[in-house]
């Protein structure tokens, strides 16, 4: 490349950053290295407490870290089987076509003149589309067996101790025996329903000093948001879950100390089991998030 159109990117580069400052936007910026870009949102320097989102898991033990992980993967496997059974894969074909020919139908009335358009038609098919294309999104985000495939390739990483949890999409995907589409894919459906969360990681390039970016993205620290991401109803199985594991290692979260361990009375009155079950669920929530 010759000098001046090396000297004509960089003028166009720093004209493009100063437009995007003026207007308030924080651009991503060249790439850093193959497939590398600096990151602009939710991102964190490495050695800030903003990426160090993790805290030990249960009590540090690998006891109690096998059997929150244990119960993570589970709660989600259970998920998956629930939203299959909710959306079969020839009820949500079925809706894709019909979503199409309505579309269709929709298309060519337009091109009618108001006195050819049937009364009501029209607004019928966008109401049928609207509710079609509501299902159809809820059906895209059921869980697939690679995302849990991915679920545990990712928590094989996790050190129950402190809670740290970084590996990069590569090292996921070469644990999971799947490509790296898959692993981003499976994440953001797994964070979608609350399975897991993160932050992006930075670090600096050492280009101090010179016209090249100065962070570069490393890889994601994840965590645990479980209760606040978790839906109502699978945060409960997940607790129910838990707390069987915890208690067949001779463990009670904190919230159910005070209960034996194998306690062979009837369940307590609802209102009493509400308050455990929320004891319980702070708990968890101090442990895993």
């Amino acid at each position: 490349m010759s000098g001046g159109a090396s000297i004509s990117r960089d003028v166009h580069r720093l004209l493009k950053g100063a437009t995007a400052k003026l207007a308030g936007r924080n651009p991503r910026g060249p790439d850093i290295g193959e497939g590398r870009r600096v990151p602009h949102r939710k991102s964190f320097l490495e050695t800030t407490p903003e990426a160090k989102p993790w805290a030990r898991i249960g009590d540090g033990s690998v006891a109690a870290g096998l059997a929150h992980r244990e119960a993570i993967i589970e709660t989600a496997e259970q998920l998956r089987v629930d939203q299959w059974r909710k959306f079969p894969l020839q009820e949500v074909r079925q809706a894709r076509l019909e979503r199409d020919a309505a579309a269709t139908e929709l298309e060519e009335l337009a091109t009618r003149s108001p006195a050819e358009l049937p009364v009501g038609r029209p607004a019928a098919l966008r109401q049928r589309i609207e509710q079609l294309d509501a299902k159809i999104e809820a059906a895209d985000r059921r869980l697939r067996r690679t995302d849990l495939t991915v679920l545990k390739a990712l928590l094989a990483f996790l050190d129950f101790k402190t809670g740290k949890l970084f590996p990069a999409h590569e090292t996921i995907a070469e644990k999971a025996g799947c490509h790296l589409n898959t692993v981003k894919a499976a994440l953001k459906r797994l964070n979608n329903h609350g399975f897991i969360d993160w932050v992006r990681r930075t670090a600096r390039t050492g280009n101090e000093g010179e016209f090249a970016p100065q962070l570069e993205q490393t890889s994601n620290a994840y965590f645990f948001d479980n209760r606040r991401k978790m839906a109502k109803t699978t945060w409960s199985r997940f607790v129910q879950i838990l707390t069987a594991k915890m208690r067949r290692i001779g463990r009670t979260p904190q919230g159910l100390a005070a209960a034996p361990v194998s306690d062979p009375s009837p369940p307590p009155a609802p209102g009493s089991l509400a308050a455990a079950i929320a004891d319980l669920g702070a708990a968890v929530s101090r442990a895993s998030t």
